[in-house]
């Protein structure tokens, strides 16, 4: 079974290792195709010079682009995956908008293609150990292609509904996640600001609800670490779970601050670190403010 591979950022590139790993023909494509090339070769898989012809060489294709307009271009295109979708399974695993996996998926069907809605829950660590949780949503019953494909990536697949609510269910656990966790990007400079020990902070905070959240993100906060995921995706995600909350008529405003922190990150050179470290990025700033 073969399965091509549309985008390369750090989920995309592990998901092409998993396959190959597990014994699957793998084709990889990607917008800066000097990427996809330099991957290929590292790996062992094959290349598509457009995201059609790495469509038309699979049995199945997992998207896992970065957002909204990275989906709309290698869908639609010219030698986009529209041109090629007839009688194939058509993966999207990428967080996007509501609205806008709505389109692909019309578009995709109407293309004569199958469509499902697999994002995931997890991170580099659960893609190449096959750990992922896939939520996952489609019009129709997946085919035997599309369950062998997720039953090597997710350990878990939880069948939503129709589509967008699997997307919708990744949005609002992104949403939750990174809401907690840019709070501590104003508790921690605050403790500093008061001269308070972030250790004291941690043994105070045992036994409550609230040690499991410290402890697992307090060093991931302040110090650097390969990014599991990045800053500038979170301001992505909040902005997808803004807008998909916008077309209900759901006002956001806590959605909304939180994402502009992150933005704010991101254009002051944090976009690429470990979503946590919007703390260290405020930490950062408070070191340079104290010097002369």
């Amino acid at each position: 079974m073969s399965v091509c591979v549309v985008g390369l950022g750090l989920m995309g590139s592990a998901l092409a290792r998993r396959l190959k790993n597990v014994g699957f023909d793998v084709v990889v494509f990607n917008r800066s195709l000097d990427k996809a090339k330099m991957l290929a070769k590292e790996v062992g898989v094959s290349f598509a010079e457009s995201p059609g012809k790495c469509c038309k060489e699979a049995d199945v294709t997992a998207l896992f682009v970065a957002d909204d307009e990275a989906l709309i271009d290698v869908v639609l295109m010219p030698g986009g995956i529209a041109e090629e979708v007839r009688n194939r399974d058509v993966v999207n695993m990428s967080t996007v908008s509501t609205a806008i996996s709505l389109r692909i998926s019309r578009v995709v069907e109407n293309g004569g293609g199958r469509y499902v809605e697999a994002p995931v829950w997890g991170s580099i660590s659960e893609v190449l150990e096959g750990k992922l949780i896939a939520m996952v949503a489609s019009s129709k019953e997946l085919s035997e292609n599309v369950k062998r494909f997720l039953s090597a990536v997710a350990q878990r697949t939880i069948i939503v509904g129709e589509i967008p609510k699997a997307m919708a269910l990744k949005l609002a656990l992104n949403q939750l996640n990174m809401v907690v966790v840019a709070i501590l990007s104003e508790t921690l400079p605050f403790l500093k600001l008061y001269g308070i020990d972030f250790k004291i902070f941690e043994e105070l905070v045992k036994g409550s609800w609230m040690e499991p959240i410290v402890s697992r993100y307090l060093k991931r906060a302040i110090e650097e670490h390969p990014p599991r995921f990045k800053v500038e995706l979170a301001a992505k995600d909040l902005q997808c779970f803004i807008e998909s909350a916008r077309i209900h008529k759901l006002n956001t405003p806590i959605t909304a601050a939180t994402m502009q922190r992150y933005l704010e990150a991101t254009i002051n050179g944090y976009g690429e670190k470990d979503y946590p470290n919007i703390a260290k990025y405020i930490l950062d700033t408070l070191e340079k403010l104290k010097k002369p």
